[in-house]
């Protein structure tokens, strides 16, 4: 880890945040450096600096716990899974509406957007003015989140305002789902029974592998090496434009598997959701599961594909002529062609939702 740009980056994002984007855009396609040089350092830095400033300035108010290791160690945690969701999240809808769906450059846009939140997030310990500063700093990441949002993820005008909006109410709506699944686990359990597994041991197979990350983050670090190879799949489509059986058979497949996947995780949510209201979530693992649990119901057709061996490219070109054969069934021989294969298969793909 580089301290020293670290510490540069977080004063450009803050005191000249358009320099600073432009800088580091041509770095912002690996995730892996954007989470080593800022978001980790962010997460960590703003959760240890907030835990010393309330031990040395101790709060008054009896109702408020007096903070523990342990709180601020889970709190770091909860961190890292919301930075990843969000960045997952603003990633997906910006393909919905017509941009990039990159992962990598939606970790580096919120990471940088977020470091007056993540100050805040210290600033809000001080006596009096803490919440005051802490709130002007959050909105003040949200102004930067809009602006940076086009300019890292090439989301068009048009689409600006409606991505920017469903972005935070779909983060929203995750973030208080783990909240609850968190939140139920350590009111009910306690600290004392609440335990937080390995988060960052690696294993290798018996075939010599490459060693793999498990605990708590290892599901997060898979999902980001799937999103990560999927980004860089490339297809040539054929000059025809015509679908060959073979592929139509395996796109059906992907969308009869994600289905299955889907409603798997969903069924281990409900599972653990139940679980956490009759509070028997006594580790964080289990609770860091639902999350890991959400990521794995967005991204299931893309993890499906690489899982599989599959090209993403070729699979999001040949959804694409399908689409287009549904709609226009014969404008031209291409079109045509494509409809005939897709009506062999359209009971079925009616049947899974699509």
């Amino acid at each position: 880890m580089d301290l020293t740009r670290t510490l540069a980056l977080i004063k450009g994002a803050l005191f000249d945040p358009d320099k600073t984007w432009d800088t580091y855009l041509p770095e912002a396609g690996d995730w892996s450096k954007t989470a080593m040089l800022l978001t980790g350092p962010l997460i960590i830095g703003s959760g240890i600096l907030a835990y010393l400033l309330d031990l040395i300035i101790p709060n008054t108010f009896a109702f408020i716990p007096q903070p523990t290791l342990m709180m601020a160690l889970l709190g770091i945690i909860i961190q890292a899974a919301a930075a990843v969701i969000i960045a997952f999240v603003v990633a997906f809808l910006a393909g919905m509406f017509k941009g990039k769906n990159s992962f990598a450059h939606a970790l580096a846009a919120t990471s940088l957007a977020f470091v007056p939140g993540y100050v805040g997030n210290v600033a809000m310990q001080i006596p009096w003015i803490g919440g005051l500063l802490a709130l002007g700093l959050g909105i003040y990441g949200l102004v930067l989140l809009w602006r940076i949002l086009p300019k890292y993820l090439d989301i068009p005008d048009s689409s600006r305002v409606g991505h920017y909006i469903l972005s935070l109410v779909c983060s929203i709506v995750v973030l208080v789902a783990l909240s609850a699944v968190v939140g139920a686990s350590v009111m009910r359990s306690g600290t004392s029974g609440f335990t937080i597994p390995d988060m960052g041991s690696s294993n290798t197979s018996g075939s010599g592998s490459t060693a793999r990350s498990s605990g708590a983050f290892g599901e997060l670090e898979r999902q980001g090496r799937i999103l990560e190879e999927a980004e860089n799949d490339v297809y040539e489509p054929p000059e025809s434009g015509m679908l060959s059986r073979d592929q139509v058979e395996q796109f059906v497949s992907v969308v009869r598997k994600t289905r299955a996947y889907q409603e798997d995780q969903t069924e281990r949510l409900q599972e653990l959701s139940e679980k956490a209201e009759a509070g028997e979530v006594t580790s964080f693992g289990e609770a860091f599961s639902g999350m890991a649990s959400m990521v794995g119901i967005g991204a299931a057709e893309m993890e499906v594909v690489k899982t599989g061996g599959g090209n993403w490219a070729e699979h999001q070109w040949i959804k694409e002529q399908l689409q287009i054969a549904r709609i226009q069934r014969d404008i031209n021989d291409t079109v045509r062609h494509n409809y005939a294969l897709y009506q062999d298969y359209e009971e079925e793909l009616r049947e899974l939702g699509y």
